[in-house]
């Protein structure tokens, strides 16, 4: 592996001599401080249409050549990350996604904090990520949520029910952009969320309210109609619990999901599977 990097570098640094020089010694050395320098070493190796799939050799010898030569770039790290998230090596990755953060605090911390959150479940450290992006960015977004939004899914999973209530409203105020009218902005699985919340707290009423808010916009989410389906179990009627049973069975059929891209790699807190639908519907 050592002699494929020195060979990589080498055919790599004909073309990054630009920003690069050869010492004496015949090691390389680049302006790491120059952000122009940074930029363009990134386009080179991370942004070539070699970059595209993480299983490959390359994906790791770019990293590791962009790595030798600025050790101070942070997003090298993050993707000489991603294979080692998605085959479950979450040790080596969070050793890389520490380095990343700290290299750029603002760009990775929520990100960071995304993984602790539905890949480890380590839900107390994935709100101080959190916490602290809110900081640095405030009602800023990752993977498709703002920052509260996970702090909430954090809190509902730790049974604080209260905190994860302010967390989903503060999200959705976001959402909108303050303007709680107009709820078209809002992400379907913030109203999924919030509806398990609410069923988790037996408040009904506001638990189906928000489940039909998520199925007005994706109305073969399967967890959206199992939970309302759930619901309506526990107030014994079982007409509506099976219409929702068999809505979520074939949505399940169709190859409909939980609507989130990770969700082939992770699975999603209160997150369902057939064999669960399948079940309610034996009773």
């Amino acid at each position: 592996m050592g002699k494929l990097l020195i060979l990589f570098l080498n055919f790599l640094f004909t073309s990054a001599f630009c920003f690069c020089q050869v010492t004496r010694t015949q090691s390389f050395t680049c302006d790491c401080n120059n952000k122009k320098v940074k930029d363009s070493l990134i386009k080179k190796y991370l942004e070539n249409n070699d970059m595209y799939d993480y299983n490959s050799l390359k994906w790791q010898l770019y990293c590791d050549s962009l790595i030798t030569l600025c050790p101070n770039i942070a997003v090298a790290y993050q993707l000489k990350a991603i294979p080692y998230i998605k085959y479950g090596d979450y040790a080596a990755a969070f050793s890389l996604e520490n380095k990343a953060v700290e290299l750029e605090p603002k760009s990775w911390t929520a990100y960071r904090g995304f993984l602790k959150c539905i890949f480890t479940k380590d839900y107390e450290a994935a709100i101080i990520d959190f916490k602290n992006a809110q900081l640095l960015t405030p009602n800023n977004y990752e993977m498709d949520h703002t920052y509260l939004f996970y702090m909430g899914l954090c809190n509902l999973e730790l049974c604080n029910y209260s905190l994860a209530e302010e967390n989903f409203r503060q999200s959705i105020l976001i959402e909108t952009g303050g303007n709680l009218n107009n709820q078209s902005h809002v992400h379907c699985n913030t109203f999924l969320y919030t509806g398990i919340l609410y069923y988790e707290m037996n408040n009904n009423d506001k638990a189906i309210e928000a489940l039909l808010k998520c199925l007005s916009i994706y109305k073969d989410h399967p967890d959206a109609n199992y939970y309302l389906a759930m619901l309506y179990k526990k107030e014994n009627n079982d007409s509506l619990k099976n219409k929702y049973l068999l809505i979520a069975k074939q949505s399940k059929l169709k190859g409909y999901n939980i609507g989130e891209d990770n969700f082939y790699y992770a699975y999603y807190p209160h997150q369902i599977t057939l064999y669960e639908i399948e079940k309610e519907l034996k009773k």
